[in-house]
């Protein structure tokens, strides 16, 4: 199931090339103790960057996922560190630019998806 994710993740990325200046992902899963972790760093034609890494323990996921703008600015970070505990997706939650909000679990895909989003828009208004 990880090795799988992996690959889908390395599938939506080929999907956004045209979107996309430099690709960095690196990625290791052992299917006998069913750990993997995926991370990595994509910069769009805009300047703009994603990091992002999932950790997979089992059936337990952790994750980040960075979007910062050209000059190195947060735009967004959906993760699920455990803090924050007073909101009510707990562990879930998107940092913004000045606060942190409740945010639904969200995995790479979605996150790929309204970063793209962003990305397209900041090219059209160039």
């Amino acid at each position: 199931m990880i090795g799988m994710n992996f690959e889908y993740v390395k599938v939506r990325i080929t999907e956004s090339e045209w979107l996309i200046d430099r690709t960095s992902i690196e990625s290791e899963y052992d299917e006998e103790s069913d750990i993997g972790i995926i991370g990595g760093s994509l910069m769009f034609k805009d300047g703009s960057i994603f990091h992002f890494k999932e950790v997979f323990l089992g059936d337990v996921r952790r994750y980040r996922f960075h979007y910062m703008n050209s000059g190195n600015n947060l735009i967004l970070r959906w993760d699920n560190a455990p803090h924050h505990k007073n909101l009510k997706t707990f562990p879930h939650h998107v940092h913004l630019p000045n606060s942190v909000e409740e945010h639904e679990e969200i995995d790479f895909t979605e996150a790929l998806n309204k970063i793209e989003e962003i990305v397209i828009r900041t090219l059209d208004a160039s």
